[in-house]
């Protein structure tokens, strides 16, 4: 998949309050940043340029493009230091800040929560800006407790409530997954086991493609 034109690739990491929910017993953050190690070693060794950046209610860490294995463990080194926040994730700080230090052509892999609300249009419309010069792609981790509370027969009023639940918890992220895709913006929702490979997968397509 290597490519005479070096391109650059972002890892974008939504540190607040929802990515500390857990999955099994591993937070969605520790997934993201796994993921975002393996997305950064790939583009490394293929030649890209990798940076990285954290936010929640600021922004936390941020690691400008670069090439090189090097790279790679300054953004190992960064990641160490990443820890959730109990508050809610600020995208016009975060992804602003994004937009005015990358104004170059890149794939933007955005790792966030989806939850619904004003927060959700905030971010839609932050990612929708940086489409016009990147490619955004909005990584979520899909959570097998939530589709089994939705999918499963309630036996009392208490599973009932939680299936309710469930199921506009479910409904609230197709909207919103649906909402990007018609702006073009690229998704990927994946249960957590499967987030690292899927992640670098779906990168290589869209080097692949020359989409980035």
């Amino acid at each position: 998949y290597e490519t005479e034109r070096s391109q650059t690739i972002v890892a974008v990491l939504d540190t607040g309050r929802m990515m500390q929910s857990p999955v099994g017993r591993i937070a969605k953050l520790d997934y993201a940043i796994n993921a975002t190690l393996l997305l950064s070693y790939v583009a490394a060794g293929v030649g890209d340029k990798v940076g990285l950046l954290s936010f929640a209610a600021e922004v936390q860490h941020y690691v400008a493009p670069k090439h090189g294995r090097a790279q790679f463990y300054r953004i190992l080194d960064e990641l160490y230091a990443v820890e959730p926040r109990p508050v809610e994730p600020d995208y016009s700080r975060g992804l602003g800040y994004l937009a005015k230090k990358q104004r170059r052509r890149a794939l933007i892999v955005l790792f966030t929560d989806i939850t619904g609300g004003a927060s959700m249009d905030i971010m839609v419309q932050h990612v929708q800006l940086l489409a016009r010069h990147s490619l955004p792609l909005v990584v979520t981790i899909s959570d097998p407790d939530i589709h089994h509370m939705a999918s499963r027969y309630p036996l009392d009023s208490a599973e009932m409530y939680e299936q309710v639940a469930a199921s506009h918890i479910l409904q609230e992220r197709r909207v919103t997954l649906e909402r990007l895709r018609r702006q073009g913006v690229e998704t990927l929702d994946t249960p957590a086991n499967q987030l690292s490979p899927e992640v670098v997968s779906r990168y290589l397509e869209l080097k692949r493609k020359g989409r980035i």
